[in-house]
């Protein structure tokens, strides 16, 4: 699965990009690494407020939750989710996709491969380590914090050219499929129909020693 991302664009880079202003504009710092395990908070946009970058705690809780992020974490792993078990009709991720559906912003996520031996992390990124928008989907907690989960969908012939030893990866947007993830109107059909036919961007990768080079110099 996915537990590490990166987010090293700038503000102006991100509103460009997105056509939307910063919520809590001095709050927002570029990172070369987003460990997911260890309580993040991550850049998103959510459906219901669509013009404003936002913050989230990488992780999705219960809207009623009220312990530990750690406690519900170490019990059920909800940094991903897959597309298929988003489409059930009960628990924890009831009615998020038809309701609650937000993006992540990122500059890049970390795929492993297996190396002399050992598994190695592989950075994979747009050209120039443009940001992009990862599917997610979101639940609001009673003191008003926002937890979210990053969807993940198989890997297509698209993909195939990343060293990747999963069988999924997180769900990229292009231009056209944000669209569609935004528009309160479009369908459980239409996003199956959207994901079936998604074609992954033109994504690059580093291997682990320009990974570890590139974060000690951020």
């Amino acid at each position: 699965m996915f537990y590490k991302i990166s987010n090293t664009a700038s503000k102006g880079a991100i509103e460009n990009k997105f056509h939307v202003t910063f919520e809590f504009p001095n709050l927002y710092q570029p990172q070369g690494l987003i460990d997911g395990l260890k309580e993040s908070t991550i850049s998103v946009i959510t459906l219901d407020n669509p013009d404003k970058v936002t913050y989230a705690i990488w992780g999705l809780l219960p809207e009623n939750f009220e312990d530990n992020w750690s406690i519900f974490q170490d019990v059920v792993n909800t940094l991903n989710v897959k597309f298929s078990a988003l489409q059930k009709d009960n628990g924890l991720y009831y009615n998020l996709l038809n309701k609650r559906r937000c993006i992540i912003i990122a500059t890049g996520f970390f795929t492993t491969i297996l190396s002399e031996g050992t598994v190695k992390r592989c950075h994979v990124h747009l050209p120039n380590f443009e940001p992009f928008a990862i599917a997610g989907v979101f639940n609001e907690l009673s003191d008003g914090f926002i937890t979210c989960s990053i969807v993940i969908t198989e890997v297509s012939e698209s993909f195939k050219e990343i060293p990747n030893l999963s069988n999924f990866k997180p769900l990229v947007l292009n231009d056209n499929e944000l669209k569609q993830w935004f528009n309160t109107s479009t369908s459980l059909n239409q996003l199956r129909k959207m994901i079936e036919e998604h074609q992954s961007l033109n994504f690059e990768y580093q291997p682990d020693w320009a990974v570890q080079r590139q974060i000690k110099n951020n």
